[in-house]
């Protein structure tokens, strides 16, 4: 699955002219799982002795003894239940105009006792806890399921920039209004919206009357996308909040108001800059523009054919392009799509250089691949680390997991190096040339971003050339 910062970045690369984007970064937003104490109007299913009053009052059996009699049950059981719909306005019980029945009572339904009867349902009003989340950064409730939001501990172990919040002290009632509330539960109001809020036993609220008390809220956090542009010519950077693969306008707005890069401490800074190719790549390198260019047609999906009618695929002719090219740019954001593609695709070799080693990517997912990488027959795998950086710049428990992996794994070669070597990725016949740090470009703890360009070589002679000079410097270094 492509990664969630990689579709944004591919999608709003040129939103802001005049801008850059630097980097594409996970982050998250944090919100607060209310538990509410509301009065509320709730539909809840019929009893079963009422729901065959009124259907048998809607047959024509309108008396007590009546209905007593068909159901085979005591008449007090039936009298209860004429009270209780008198009650809920569902029947009338008057005087029997007919002579013949003189002094005797009848049962009739009501309007709103024949909508009931219909749908077999009554709506009364009822204490009841209502779950709601609370978007602490635009200070609104929000249509959101728990399941999509993440606990402190989650969002560490992903390294996730944590935005602020628009206040730091709790939610209160007069800031969870029924108003805002019986907005979300209004179906088309948005396409998220749900429009029965489940309770036990069956019912469904309606609507809410009031909210008399907020009884419990849990800090939870939504994970979202956080775009970094930097103006292209001038010092300035602006911020992108991207939620569910889409921008949020209200979220970029309540951000800046909030401090915006000064208040999360970014900050973009020059690019390293690439490690030199050889001129005879250079002269073949495929620039930023033409690479975008072919990126963004290759993510547009084809129109939908009119009448049956077919329509040529561009995005097909443009990924064909792409993939035809031998030497192109790759722009910052595509550096984890390309490590995925290696881990997934490598069938002889795979080769990584990198200097810091984070929890925040050397994850489940990421040593699962790694597994499933190093079980393929006659693939062989080295991953240089450290360059020259001490060992207190490293995650022990990120170098621990790598130890283990290599420990389990003969094909598989750990080494720390003191060597300034390129941050390289080579897999099979296939070499990325740059300057990302492969294994720490989540939980970029300094803040500190550059637009790190690398280049992408498919060149049978050059990819050997490359992997056999940085082979012979990882097998003569000391083997972790």
């Amino acid at each position: 699955m492509t990664d969630a910062t990689v579709i944004a970045a591919r999608r709003y690369s040129e939103l802001h002219p005049g801008y850059h984007l630097v980097t594409a970064v996970e982050a998250a937003i944090p919100f607060s799982w209310l538990t509410l104490e509301v009065l509320a109007q709730q539909r809840k299913p019929l009893p079963v002795v009422d729901e065959f009053v009124l259907r048998f009052c809607q047959q024509g059996v309108d008396t007590i003894t009546g209905v007593a009699g068909v159901l085979g049950i005591d008449e007090d059981a039936v009298r209860a239940a004429v009270a209780q719909r008198l009650s809920e306005e569902h029947l009338d019980y008057r005087p029997d105009p007919r002579p013949e029945r003189h002094g005797a009572r009848r049962i009739s339904l009501t309007r709103v006792g024949t909508v009931a009867v219909t749908d077999l349902q009554t709506t009364t009003p009822q204490r009841a806890d209502h779950l709601q989340a609370f978007d602490r950064l635009l200070w609104d409730p929000v249509s959101r399921r728990k399941s999509e939001l993440l606990t402190w501990a989650d969002i560490a172990a992903r390294g996730m920039i944590v935005l602020p919040a628009a206040r730091t002290r709790d939610v209160n009632t007069g800031e969870v209004t029924p108003r805002a509330i019986n907005r979300l539960l209004t179906p088309g109001d948005q396409e998220r919206a749900r429009v029965a809020s489940r309770r036990p036993g069956g019912s469904e609220m309606v609507e809410v009357l009031a909210v008399e008390a907020v009884t419990r809220q849990h800090l939870r956090y939504l994970p979202v996308v956080l775009l970094v542009f930097a103006a292209v010519g001038f010092d300035d950077v602006r911020l992108t909040i991207v939620v569910d693969d889409v921008v949020s306008g209200p979220h970029d707005q309540a951000l800046s108001e909030a401090g915006g890069a000064d208040r999360l401490g970014i900050s973009v800074e020059p690019p390293l800059g690439e490690p030199a190719l050889p001129p005879q790549l250079l002269a073949q390198r495929a620039p930023h523009d033409t690479v975008r260019g072919l990126q963004r047609r290759a993510d547009t999906p084809p129109p939908a054919p009119e009448h049956g009618t077919p329509t040529d695929d561009d995005s097909a002719t443009a990924r064909a392009e792409l993939a035809a090219l031998t030497v192109r740019c790759v722009p910052t954001f595509e550096h984890p799509e390309l490590l995925t593609t290696a881990l997934v695709s490598a069938r002889n070799r795979f080769l990584l250089v990198t200097s810091h080693l984070r929890d925040a990517v050397i994850t489940d997912d990421l040593i699962a691949k790694l597994q499933a990488m190093l079980r393929r027959r006659d693939l062989t795998a080295r991953i240089a680390y450290s360059l020259g950086h001490p060992d207190s710049d490293h995650d022990p428990q990120a170098l621990d997991r790598l130890q283990r992996l290599a420990n389990a794994h003969n094909n598989l070669t750990l080494a720390r190096i003191d060597d300034r070597l390129p941050h390289d990725l080579i897999f099979d016949d296939t070499w990325v040339n740059t300057s990302f740090d492969w294994l720490s470009f989540r939980d970029n703890r300094s803040r500190v971003y550059r637009r790190e360009e690398g280049t992408l070589i498919r060149s049978t002679d050059a990819v050997n050339d490359r992997y056999a000079h940085h082979t012979s410097v990882i097998d003569s270094a000391i083997v972790t």
